[in-house]
């Protein structure tokens, strides 16, 4: 008699996980010695010993030892291990193996899907979220045959290299290094080049109250598309519709139709067309670096763009040229 293959699967499932061994012999039996060495110092006690579901992003020895050997910020973070542990290991509040969220929509590297994974980080050097929310990581599928890559801080990527091991408490994805953490929104636009919107954060005095608030996502015009012609407080205005409040919405968040508040107290609408995802009506071109108080997007235009109020003159010289227009006014 046939076996149900559904069933068959979790059956299977259930008794590798039951069989698996602990996470730090599992990690040198395939060949994590680097990573396992890393989580047998002091700071990685507490992970070690949980009872909680995880997923352990474990970087290969190569991957490890690049991250190590780089002269980028994430040389300095290494140093905070305890950061550098807790934001490798995916959990969710409930204790399973979770993805916190996966929407079908259609990611902007490539493939269907996107899927964010709350982590155990939480210290406030790098985490200024709404209350029960950790650092986030966001992991996005790739076109058919090709593994998924994984974003983190500064706009980072590092790419899935292997299947899933299970060990006794939940599941080791190995990934192509250390994932980088999280900084404030002043420190992660130039890495994404986006240093004209900076300036313009600067200029306007916005940068300081974003880098401060508690759960934004920022939609960051690309550098082409901030407008030379307007004034400090218009542009300040502009930039206030490009801050949507209160949480971090990631791309696996995004779903059509859906509309979020801003900080200039208008709204935006999602719109998906597969390929490609819209905010406001301004395509996402880069998603998900990861900042300390939420998320930002990098978007292919300023959004509502607004127009200068004409002055008496110019309204009496339309009326006058057009009777029966009547300018429209933001």
């Amino acid at each position: 008699m046939a076996v149900n293959f559904k069933l068959f699967t979790l059956l299977s499932l259930f008794t590798i996980g039951s069989l698996a061994q602990s996470l730090l012999t599992v990690l040198r039996q395939e060949g994590f010695t680097e990573f396992a060495a890393f989580l047998e110092q002091p700071e990685g006690q507490n992970v070690l010993r949980s009872n909680r579901s995880l997923i352990v992003y474990a970087p290969t020895n190569a991957g490890f030892l690049r991250s190590r050997k780089s002269a980028t910020v994430l040389t300095r973070e290494i140093d905070n291990r305890t950061a550098a542990i807790e934001y490798q290991m995916g959990v969710d509040s409930g204790g399973d193996i979770l993805i916190k969220r996966h929407e079908p929509v259609c990611s902007t590297v490539g493939g269907p899907g996107a899927e964010d994974l709350m982590t155990l980080l939480d210290e406030p050097e790098f985490v200024n979220l709404p209350l029960g929310q950790n650092a986030s990581i966001v992991q996005k599928n790739m076109p058919k045959g090709v593994l998924p890559v994984v974003h983190s801080g500064l706009g980072d990527v590092v790419k899935v290299t292997g299947l899933d091991i299970p060990y006794d408490h939940g599941l080791i994805r190995p990934v192509s290094g250390l994932f980088t953490l999280p900084r404030l929104l002043s420190i992660t636009l130039p890495f994404l080049g986006a240093d004209k919107t900076l300036s313009a954060l600067r200029r306007t005095g916005l940068i300081k109250d974003l880098d401060a608030r508690t759960g934004i996502t920022f939609l960051a015009p690309d550098d082409r598309s901030i407008p030379s012609d307007v004034s400090e407080n218009m542009l300040a205005e502009i930039l206030r519709r490009h801050v949507i409040v209160g949480l971090p919405v990631f791309t696996s968040d995004l779903k059509h139709g859906d509309t979020y508040k801003t900080l200039a107290g208008t709204t935006v609408t999602v719109t998906v067309q597969c390929a490609d995802v819209f905010i406001g009506g301004a395509r996402i071109l880069a998603g998900d670096a990861i900042i300390k108080n939420g998320v930002v997007h990098t978007v292919d235009k300023v959004r509502y763009q607004l127009r200068q109020k004409p002055t008496p003159m110019l309204k009496f010289l339309s009326s006058w040229m057009h009777p029966s227009f009547s300018p429209q006014h933001k």
